[in-house]
């Protein structure tokens, strides 16, 4: 699902960007079974802060960012510095139905994307579909009830299809060969945590 307009501006934001280099990346940096993650595929990458985050603190060599919006995707090819740009591969792409092979990727990562989608538990099996054994998705995400708080649905867009719950997410993560490891949860507002393929 594309963004509405105060959605892209909160999205856009450097206030957001910055959010994600002191806070959300830290914060899932914390979670982390490993030092390095050489190969990471970020869904949903906006305007490419996360692929950022993913290199500079969790030692990415290589980062492959996929959005559906292909205005994001070219956003983010301004965006990023120039000594990553070897580094970061930004790509048109669906969660849902992700463009890559079986098993690839050591870490993926969503900064708030999975209540964007129209069925996040598609996007939780292609998760799932292109980690290696052993290799951990980290998210963060709000959950239901602040989803369905009226100012949020005055001012914002989700799709049903995007609301969930914390034990509906650990099920589908279980139905998918994945076990949370790491979770955090701030009342009924979001939580944040990591995920592991199991062996």
């Amino acid at each position: 699902m594309r963004l509405n307009i105060i959605e892209r501006l909160i999205i856009n934001n450097p206030l957001r960007s910055f959010s994600q280099r002191k806070i959300e990346g830290p914060l899932l940096k914390k979670m982390a079974s490993y030092d390095k993650y050489p190969y990471c595929l970020e869904i949903g990458c906006g305007r490419g802060t996360g692929a950022e985050v993913i290199v500079k603190i969790f030692g990415a060599e290589k980062v492959v960012a996929i959005d559906i919006d292909p205005e994001q995707i070219e956003k983010a090819k301004r965006y990023i510095s120039s000594e990553l740009r070897d580094r970061i591969v930004f790509k048109l792409g669906d969660a849902m139905a992700i463009n890559q092979p079986d098993g690839i990727f050591d870490a993926v990562f969503s900064f708030g994307v999975l209540h964007h989608m129209e069925d996040w538990r598609r996007a939780i099996k292609e998760v799932s579909r292109v980690l290696k054994p052993g290799g951990e998705f980290f998210f963060e995400e709000p959950l239901r009830p602040f989803l369905r708080n009226f100012l949020v649905r005055f001012f914002t867009e989700h799709p049903p299809g995007g609301e969930f719950d914390m034990e509906e997410i650990s099920e589908e993560f279980r139905k998918n060969n994945m076990e949370i490891k790491k979770i955090r949860k701030f009342a009924n507002i979001a939580i944040a945590g990591m995920a592991k393929k199991v062996l």
